[in-house]
C-alpha cells in the first residue's frame, strides 16, 4: 500500500505534454493577472517594493518561456512539469514575502500547484511539493516585509484583505475549473477509446470463431461436393436423351461448381487487390452473375452515367458486398435496388429493400454482434462480417429504416483512382 501511495506511474492523464502546455498557458494568464494587480496597487498609492515584485514575475515569465520552448523541442514532459510547479511555488513565496507574508490573502494560491502535482505526478513529488508549500507558508509568518498601511487605517487594511481574499478565490476557481474541465474531457475521451477497443476486440473474437468454423466447414464439404459433381456428370451421360432432366442436371452442375469455387477461395484466403478495373462495369458484371444464382430475386441496378473510373478494388470487398445483397434480397421479399456513385474518390453503394424493418436494438448493435435473424436458416452473421470487412478496408456501413418501409444499407469505401 505504501509503495502504491508513493508511486509516480499511475497518473490520470496519458497525454502529459498536452497537460504541460495547458498549465503553461494558465501560468501566462496568472502572470498577466499579477501584473494587473500590481498596476492597481500602484494606482491605489501603496508603497510596495516594486522592483523585487517585478523581478519575481519576470523571472517566472522567463522560466515559463524556456519550459515551453524545451517542450516544443521534444524534451520529456514530466521533468518540465515538475520544474514548472516548483517555479510557481518559489515565485509565489517570493511575492508574498515582499507584500505582507502570511497575512497576504493570496496565500491560497499555493493550492493549485499542489492539485496539479497530485493529478499529473502522484507519488513522492506530489507529497514533497505539498510539504514544501506548507513549510514556505509557515516561514512567511516570520520572514516577510510588512504590508504598507495607509495612515495606519485598520478598517482600510481589513477591506483590502477582503478584496484580496475574493481575488484569491476567483483566481483559484479559474485555475481549478479550467484544468479539471480539461481533465474530465481527457478521461471521457479515454473511456470512449477503451469502449471502442473492447467492441473491436469482441468483434475480432467473434470473427475468429466464425473463421475457424468456416475452415472446418470447408474441409468437411469438399468431399460431398466432389462426390455430387461426379454423380451429376454420370447422370448427364446416362440421361443424354431426356432434355428436361438434362437441363436440371446442368443447373445442378453449375450450382455445384459455384460451391466448389467458393470453397477454393475460402481455402486459399483473400488475395491482395489486383490490377485496376472499370468500377461500374465490374459491379454490373458481378451482379449479373449473382442474378443467375438468384433468379427468384428482382434486382434493379442503377449506375451513374459518364466515364467509368479505373480503380483497384480489394478482393475482400466482394464477400462483404454479396452478404448485404443476400440479406436484402431475403428480407425484402425478393426485390431490391442497388445504386452506385463515386464522389471525391469514395464509392457509395445504396442497397434498398422495400419490406421489413430493423428494431432499434438491431440498429444500435449492427455490425458489433450477430444480428437476430428472421430467416429460417439465418445465423445473423452477414451484417457483422460485412461491417468488419469494410472497416478493415477503411470504409463504413450504416443501416436505416426507410419511412416508406424497408431497410437502407449504405456502404462508403475510399477508392484511389488510377491515372
Amino acid at each position: 500500500m505504501l509503495a502504491q501511495l508513493f508511486s509516480s506511474s499511475s497518473r490520470l492523464v496519458a497525454d502529459l505534454p498536452d497537460a504541460v502546455r495547458l498549465i503553461a498557458r494558465l501560468r501566462w494568464l496568472m502572470l498577466a493577472a499579477g501584473g494587473l494587480l500590481l498596476l492597481l496597487c500602484a494606482l491605489s498609492g501603496l508603497a510596495l517594493p516594486w522592483l523585487l515584485l517585478l523581478q519575481a514575475l519576470a523571472t517566472l515569465a522567463l522560466f515559463n518561456g524556456v519550459l515551453s520552448q524545451r517542450l516544443r523541442q521534444g524534451s520529456p514532459a514530466l521533468p518540465l512539469l515538475r520544474l514548472g510547479l516548483l517555479a510557481d511555488l518559489l515565485a509565489l513565496t517570493e511575492c508574498m514575502a515582499f507584500s505582507g507574508g502570511a497575512a497576504n490573502p493570496l496565500a491560497s494560491l499555493y493550492l493549485p500547484p499542489v492539485l496539479f502535482a497530485a493529478l499529473l505526478s502522484p507519488g513522492l513529488f506530489a507529497w514533497g511539493l505539498s510539504l514544501l508549500s506548507m513549510l514556505a507558508y509557515a516561514a512567511l509568518f516570520g520572514w516577510h516585509l510588512p504590508w504598507p498601511l495607509q495612515g495606519s487605517d485598520a478598517a482600510y487594511a481589513f477591506s483590502l484583505h477582503l478584496v484580496g481574499m475574493w481575488l484569491t478565490f476567483a483566481l483559484s476557481a479559474l485555475l481549478i475549473t479550467s484544468f479539471v474541465s480539461w481533465l474530465a474531457r481527457q478521461l471521457a475521451a479515454r473511456e470512449a477509446a477503451l469502449a471502442a477497443a473492447r467492441e473491436t476486440q469482441l468483434r475480432d473474437e467473434q470473427l475468429l470463431a466464425v473463421g475457424m468454423q468456416a475452415a472446418g466447414a470447408a474441409h468437411s464439404l469438399s468431399t460431398p461436393i466432389n462426390t455430387l459433381t461426379l454423380l451429376v456428370e454420370d447422370m448427364l451421360l446416362q440421361h443424354a436423351a431426356d432434355q428436361p432432366l438434362r437441363e436440371d442436371l446442368q443447373l445442378m452442375q453449375a450450382q455445384l461448381g459455384s460451391c466448389a469455387q467458393a470453397l477454393a477461395r475460402l481455402k486459399q484466403g483473400i488475395q491482395p487487390q489486383g490490377a485496376a478495373i472499370a468500377l461500374f462495369a465490374t459491379l454490373a458484371q458481378q451482379l449479373s452473375g449473382w442474378r443467375s444464382l438468384r433468379p427468384d430475386v428482382r434486382l434493379d441496378w442503377q449506375a451513374p452515367a459518364g466515364a467509368d473510373p479505373q480503380v483497384r478494388l480489394d478482393a475482400a470487398f466482394w464477400p462483404a458486398f454479396f452478404n448485404l445483397i443476400n440479406n436484402a434480397a431475403e428480407a425484402g421479399g425478393g426485390e431490391l435496388t442497388v445504386t452506385a456513385s463515386l464522389l471525391d474518390g469514395q464509392l457509395q453503394l445504396d442497397i434498398i429493400n422495400r419490406e421489413g424493418c430493423l428494431s432499434a436494438q438491431q440498429l444500435q448493435r449492427a455490425g458489433l454482434a450477430p444480428l437476430d435473424s428472421d430467416k429460417p436458416a439465418g445465423m445473423g452473421l452477414g451484417v457483422m462480417l460485412s461491417h468488419a470487412t469494410l472497416a478493415r478496408l477503411g470504409g463504413t456501413l450504416t443501416l436505416d429504416n426507410r419511412a416508406e418501409g424497408g431497410v437502407h444499407a449504405c456502404v462508403r469505401l475510399p477508392l484511389p483512382q488510377e491515372e
